[in-house]
């Protein structure tokens, strides 16, 4: 039908499909209609459908189809239990299969089936089957189509409707086949998609018959081919061979790539649909080299894929009347910027965006305002660069603006369309113009012959294309999603844990929480589970809608968690499992205090501040514990000396006697674990004026009497194996009648590891204090130092009567002479604590 139609176009409808075939390869081509079935989920599709229409595939592509033939046959004794389908791929002869994907993942390469047939064993329905879930338990065979292919055999033995004359001469499909099996289809067959190498079409230039992607063969092939096998069925005689053959010549002209490589200038890898009318089947293939075809004096001829030099001048002597002539075409049909997409290779033939291509000084020349002009999908286009060509092609053949019509005389009748020409008419200053011929009449009248040229300007500039403009592909290309079929995949859980408190009063409790991920989209439910490590047997969480999960009262010890996944077709991930984690719960050390603050009041309390502390643990039974060093900078728990009473962990300020130093807080939960300790400085000052009175030094010589201690190299240091010691101070204070002073105390001290960590007891250190206590600082040793004072009114030089001891930082007293004492004290025999600074200063207002 085609065929016939186009042998019987009028010279009219030959003008007019001329022009329309110009215009195509510019812009109405992006602005029309888009063929059906081209993108990658139309002609990827399965659909169940015995009674179908046909394609004919050139190049490489990824297909799917419609199958024409399906059945369920018995398995391992029992009914419906295989399923065996057939899926045409093209309505001829291919050249073969490249790659099977199930859903998403690849199943069948020709390369693995190269191998296995040369190997010969095994089944040969598993042959090129690579390692995925599917490998073994479907079975895959591809029918290139050849004439004298016979019937599939395993259909043929299994089904009864499926018979030794059900042949499919001449069509290419696959066969598939497959047990039932809940786990590896949860929601029946999978799509079925083929990478295939397209039909082999005659090369008239070697007389060899290839697969090709060369579009011009292509062209030809396709309207040679007979109307029962879906072409238009002309013949030989009524093709331009010239010009096609120079196409083909054209198309494989090795153009240079950014990378270092060549390709071809033009390819076609698409499909051609046998329902679509052959014009439009001629379009997509002439897209491939953005150019035109048409019929011109009864053959079919093609061209505008690369610049021709004029052969034909028009000159003033050959007009018959007045030219017209359009100087710049309406503001409608400008564009500046160009899209376009084509099928990536490298991502399954994705349909995917090419770079946009716009020009500055088209823009400019449009006031500015960027008029985009959308060619959707490159129909048979796979080569990045190459589109990009085809952009740039597409561009500069809608930037052509002035067209004209020339009433020539008969001298113009060697003129054909598509054409290039010269014009030379001096009155309006044209010597030697090109121009394209896009349109041509004849007109016999009374007058004579006329041919009216119809022409649009030209240039070889516009088949311009240098390296430099290649724009480069964008890295990491095309994500590949996962299928709706393919088992998910998870990640182990993480684990979080966190203290609660239950309602009925049963104390404070530890709470774990479980997390994993899944880059799956159609992961619809997850379950959890746990175990201790000692026991072999998890415990399995109920399901959830989620990727997380809660699990309360977890006792203090190692875990082993687990977690998968199942997704919207029913298909469970295999179980993901962390190593061996480790769940602190209540003997978990405390987090430290934060937003820790202290501000002078009155001249004599320090106030501290700070946040409620987050661990239940600790606002529940626990204690901040607090001490101070004479220090600014650098004070550590362990060269500090406690400083007023704990408090309560669910407390959030404490006042404190004012010094000058650092204070330091560290909280303590419940079991007493510690945390982290939290300092500040100070520095006091009062508003109310004071004058030191007296003052008691006693180090470096700490010349009083001990016990349990020992003065020794300028510092007091307890005797090895004692806990506890006291040193009662050698200097006292008489101020020689009862009177009010106050008492500050300044100590510097480290508590440490009784023994060197270098040297052993029978070592002499190579060094002496303070250098010394720098190595023998730790942070696990506690211990502490209580400066107390005694006061009395009586004269102390006679037999006074002393009051009793009491404790003190920085603190108001009346008497007339003072005392003093340090009791040290560590937490056990492995720790010591050594003085090597003890002052009581005496202050009085001024």
């Amino acid at each position: 039908a085609a065929g016939g139609w186009m042998a019987g176009l009028t010279a009219t409808a030959i003008m007019g499909q001329a022009a329309l075939a110009a215009v195509l390869t510019g812009i109405q081509m992006a602005m029309a209609k888009k063929p059906k079935a081209k993108t990658r989920d139309e002609i990827t599709l399965n659909r169940i459908q015995p009674v179908t229409t046909g394609r004919i595939l050139y190049g490489e592509r990824m297909l799917g189809g419609s199958i024409v033939a399906r059945a369920t046959t018995e398995a391992g004794g029992k009914p419906h239990r295989r399923y065996h389908s057939v899926m045409p791929l093209a309505c001829h002869e291919i050249d073969g299969a490249v790659e099977i994907w199930l859903g998403e993942t690849l199943v069948w390469t020709e390369a693995q089936y190269r191998r296995d047939e040369a190997a010969g064993s095994g089944d040969p329905y598993h042959w090129g089957q690579v390692g995925s879930d599917y490998r073994g338990r479907v079975r895959l065979r591809v029918h290139n189509g050849g004439e004298d292919q016979a019937a599939e055999a395993r259909y043929v033995a299994a089904a009864r409707e499926w018979t030794e004359a059900h042949r499919l001469r001449g069509v290419a499909y696959v066969y598939f086949e497959a047990d039932y099996d809940r786990d590896l289809f949860p929601s029946g067959a999978p799509q079925i998609r083929v990478r295939c190498r397209g039909k082999r079409v005659y090369d008239p230039r070697d007389g060899q018959v290839k697969y090709s992607t060369n579009p011009a063969l292509c062209l030809r092939d396709y309207m040679l081919t007979p109307q029962l096998r879906g072409g238009p069925g002309w013949r030989p005689g009524d093709l331009d061979e010239d010009t096609i053959l120079a196409l083909a010549n054209l198309a494989e002209e090795q153009v240079p790539l950014a990378s270092g490589r060549t390709e071809d200038r033009y390819a076609f890898n698409g499909v051609l649909e046998t329902e679509a009318p052959a014009a439009a089947n001629l379009n997509d293939l002439s897209s491939s080299w953005g150019g035109w075809w048409t019929c011109e004096r009864g053959r079919l001829t093609v061209g505008g894929a690369a610049w021709e030099e004029p052969a034909f001048t028009v000159t003033e002597d050959m007009l018959v009347g007045g030219i017209q002539v359009t100087a710049r075409k309406p503001f409608e049909e400008q564009f500046n910027t160009v899209k376009a997409q084509y099928a990536d290779p490298e991502n399954e033939h994705v349909v995917t965006d090419l770079p946009v291509l716009d020009s500055a000084t088209y823009i400019a020349a449009d006031n500015g305002e960027p008029l985009v002009l959308d060619m959707g999908e490159l129909p048979g286009e796979t080569g990045f660069a190459r589109g990009q060509r085809l952009m740039k092609l597409a561009l500069l053949k809608g930037r052509r603006q002035k067209q004209v019509t020339l009433p020539c005389s008969l001298a113009a009748w060697p003129v054909r369309l598509g054409d290039n020409i010269r014009v030379s008419l001096p009155r309006r200053g044209w010597t030697a113009k090109t121009f394209e011929v896009t349109g041509r009449t004849v007109h016999i009248g009374e007058d004579g012959v006329r041919v009216t040229l119809s022409c649009i300007e030209t240039g070889p500039a516009i088949f311009d294309w240098r390296t430099s403009e290649e724009m480069p592909k964008p890295a990491g290309g095309v994500p590949t999603l996962p299928s709706p079929t393919a088992k998910p995949v998870v990640s182990a859980p993480t684990m979080t844990e966190e203290l609660y408190e239950t309602r009925g009063g049963g104390g404070v409790k530890t709470r774990v929480r479980l997390s994993a991920t899944t880059d799956n989209p159609f992961v619809d439910a997850w379950q959890f589970a746990w175990r201790p490590v000692a026991e072999a047997d998890p415990t399995l969480r109920p399901l959830t809608d989620s990727p997380e999960d809660q699990i309360e009262d977890v006792a203090p010890g190692p875990y082993v968690f687990g977690a998968r996944a199942r997704n919207g077709r029913g298909m469970w991930s295999d179980w993901a499992w962390s190593g061996a984690t480790a769940v602190q719960g209540i003997n978990a050390a405390p987090g430290a205090i934060t937003g820790l603050s202290v501000q002078a009041s009155g001249g004599a309390v320090a106030m501290l501040r700070w946040d409620r502390h987050p661990s239940l643990d600790v606002r529940q039974g626990g204690r901040i514990e607090f001490r101070h060093a004479g220090a600014l900078s650098g004070a550590s728990w362990q060269s500090s000396t406690g400083i007023g009473k704990a408090v309560s962990g669910d407390v959030t300020e404490a006042t404190l006697p004012l010094k000058t130093g650092t204070y330091l807080a560290r909280p303590h939960d419940a079991m007493g674990i510690p945390g982290p300790v939290t300092s500040v400085a100070l520095r006091a000052a009062s508003i109310i004026p004071t004058t030191t009175v007296a003052t008691v030094t006693e180090a470096p010589n700490f010349a009083g009497a001990a016990e349990g201690c020992s003065a020794a190299d300028s510092a007091l240091s307890l005797d090895p194996g004692q806990t506890r010691a006291r040193y009662a101070c050698a200097g006292r204070i008489d101020l020689g009648r009862v009177q009010a002073v106050r008492l500050v105390s300044a100590v510097d001290v480290l508590i440490g590891e009784g023994d060197d960590l270098f040297w052993g007891p029978e070592a002499a250190p190579m060094w002496r204090p303070p250098d010394a206590l720098a190595w023998r600082g730790t942070t696990d040793a506690y211990g502490d130092l209580d400066l107390q004072v005694s006061v009395t009114d009586d004269d102390p030089s006679g037999d006074p009567d002393w009051g009793p001891w009491q404790s003190f930082d920085a603190a108001d007293f009346s008497g007339r002479a003072f005392r003093f004492r340090a009791i040290l004290t560590v937490e056990n025999a492995d720790y010591t604590i050594t003085v090597t600074g003890l002052t009581v200063t005496a202050l009085q207002a001024a």
